[in-house]
């Protein structure tokens, strides 16, 4: 099975759970991947009325998402001023942890878009804090 079958079959079992339970939305987060499922709202009131015409709207399916985090402790620099929707691929150096005068370079770890920025340039981080989540293609 491939990652993405594995991550497939996760969603899968989470939106059966959810269904099961009374909750409206399921987070997991790994080193690897963030998934998030959550629960439609119920259908309008008028829905129940039978042999009323209901139009549902396509629901797209939702784009693994991966997040990009820091591999040591220090200050985070953006190459360039990233924003959301910005295309990277596999490599791309995305900015550097300058910690005790080096700098670790942060590189995209799969092709994708920036899907958001959850650390601003000159910021303190952490290890294993995230820096990036890249929606995959």
């Amino acid at each position: 099975m491939s990652e993405r079958d594995d991550v497939l079959a996760l969603l899968d079992e989470l939106t059966r759970l959810l269904e099961r339970s009374v909750a409206s939305t399921i987070e997991v987060e790994t080193d690897a991947f963030a998934l998030k499922v959550t629960r439609q709202t119920a259908p309008p009131a008028e829905a129940a009325v039978p042999g009323a015409k209901v139009e549902r709207e396509a629901v797209a399916e939702p784009e693994p998402v991966q997040r990009v985090r820091a591999t040591t402790v220090g200050i985070f620099s953006a190459t360039r001023e990233w924003q959301a929707g910005d295309a990277v691929e596999r490599g791309t150096v995305l900015g550097a942890i300058q910690s005790l005068g080096h700098m670790a370079d942060i590189t995209a770890p799969a092709d994708g878009k920036i899907e958001e920025i959850l650390v601003a340039a000159g910021a303190p981080v952490e290890y294993g804090q995230p820096l990036f989540a890249i929606a995959l293609r």
